[in-house]
């Protein structure tokens, strides 16, 4: 007996597998797949599966034929490692802006035209930048030229040998050797200019007084209070600059004038009426030099002995009134014991100090001036080598907790606007915290040079 299988009997499709907890995860990035159309030869096979024979008037051969037909391929399932891409493109999509999308020849493009526009713009945000700091730096003329100009440009008359200038500054014959309103000796004391076939020069007086000494500001301080004094350097290239600084700053901080300056000896006369003591820049050779070149006075390592003399018999002909010198650049020179043992010897002759602006670590100007038996100080710190405001405040308590440990603290600065009004107000306070602001010469042969 043949049995017929009921046709609601047939086997019922498998259930799917469920898919793992990664899969599920990834499910909602996974691209919408349409659903694959269904062959027309597969269509009208299962039709005619399900339909009786002879209904629509095709032959059961022809059935069978078509049913023997090859079927359509699913296509391949997605691995994990497909999905995680497309999930990572899904995110970059979300993170990277629009004009990153499409083709990509479209965001090479587009990243080329980002790339140049992020440089200018950089470029004109650095160049707005330097303008207006150089503006907050530079608010009066000729302060350029003491920012830093490698090259200096000189009056006319700094550029004149000496011997021709020696005829030209005679020291003014004082009826009385009266001293200024702000307590300094009035300059030039004749019994301390030495008239030389150069031109007039400091000289120890035959009572044994001292340039140095004589043309000091007065200190007195009581001796217990820890000393901090500040040495403005190159004044002088400016008239204006020279008489703000003057007038703005307190009287016991000195003033150290580029010798090069023009109307030299009337800006110096201004600041001792104000009460500035005053010293001289002494032109000494850079590590640089000559692209940093201090000017045609400079003493050099590479001069003869005679020649070196003779640049610093022009410095101590420039003007009356000046307690010594500092140095102005001369990393190198000071760095060498033979040739700084010249200049402590001359000094030491003629009643000069020497205050060494330490602009190399190894410098042994100090030492020089000591072995010779000068008198010398030596600078601790620099206060504006960056002229913003909380880098100057900080290098002016760093002076006040070394002048607490050793009694005594040299600080250099330059005459920046922001550096004037942060030392102003930074002199207010010395008092109150029991530090005495004092003159330089009052600092003399306190330091151990190193």
């Amino acid at each position: 007996m043949t049995l017929q299988a009921d046709p609601d009997d047939r086997a019922l499709p498998a259930e799917p597998k469920k898919a793992g907890l990664m899969g599920r995860l990834l499910a909602p990035f996974a691209r919408l797949r349409k659903k694959p159309k269904q062959h027309e030869d597969e269509l009208d096979i299962t039709m005619a599966v399900s339909q009786p024979p002879g209904e629509d008037g095709m032959a059961h051969g022809d059935m069978e034929a078509m049913a023997e037909a090859p079927m359509m391929a699913p296509p391949p399932r997605e691995g994990f490692k497909h999905k995680l891409l497309r999930v990572l493109h899904i995110i970059g999509l979300v993170l990277w802006p629009g004009f990153l999308r499409g083709d990509a020849r479209t965001v090479s493009r587009r990243l080329l035209v980002l790339s140049w526009a992020l440089f200018l713009g950089g470029f004109i945000t650095l160049i707005g930048w330097l303008s207006v700091i150089n503006q907050s730096l530079v608010q009066l003329p000729g302060s350029e030229v003491v920012i830093g100009v490698a090259r200096l440009t000189l009056p006319p008359e700094a550029k004149l040998a000496p011997d021709q200038k020696a005829g030209e500054q005679k020291p003014k014959q004082m009826d009385t050797a009266n001293y200024l309103p702000s307590g300094l000796l009035v300059a030039p004391d004749p019994a301390l200019v030495d008239n030389t076939n150069v031109g007039p020069m400091p000289k120890i007086g035959s009572d044994g007084r001292q340039p140095w000494r004589a043309y000091a500001r007065p200190y007195n301080e009581p001796a217990d209070r820890p000393r901090i004094a500040i040495v403005l350097a190159n004044v002088g290239l400016s008239e204006t600059l020279t008489t703000k600084a003057a007038d703005l700053l307190p009287p016991a901080i000195t003033f150290a004038f580029n010798p090069y300056a023009p109307n030299l000896a009337v800006q110096i006369e201004y600041a001792r009426r104000q009460g500035h003591e005053v010293l001289l820049q002494l032109p000494m050779e850079p590590f640089e030099y000559p692209s940093s070149d201090p000017g045609p006075y400079t003493l050099l390592t590479s001069l003869t002995e005679p020649e070196n003399l003779r640049r610093l018999d022009w410095s101590l002909t420039r003007v009356p009134g000046y307690i010594g010198f500092t140095n102005f650049m001369g990393a190198k020179y000071t760095s060498s014991p033979e040739h700084m043992r010249i200049v402590a010897e001359t000094l030491k002759t003629r009643g000069l100090m020497f205050v060494d602006a330490r602009t190399a670590p190894r410098s042994v100007a100090a030492r020089a001036m000591r072995d010779a038996g000068g008198v010398f100080a030596i600078s601790n710190r620099q206060i504006d080598q960056q002229p913003t405001g909380p880098v100057i405040e900080s290098r002016l308590e760093e002076l006040e907790r070394l002048a607490r440990g050793t009694g005594v603290a040299v600080g250099f600065a330059q005459p920046y606007p922001v550096t004037l009004d942060r030392l102003l107000t930074w002199s207010k306070t010395l008092a109150g915290k029991s530090y005495a602001l004092a003159p330089v010469s009052a600092v003399v042969n306190r330091q151990t040079p190193e």
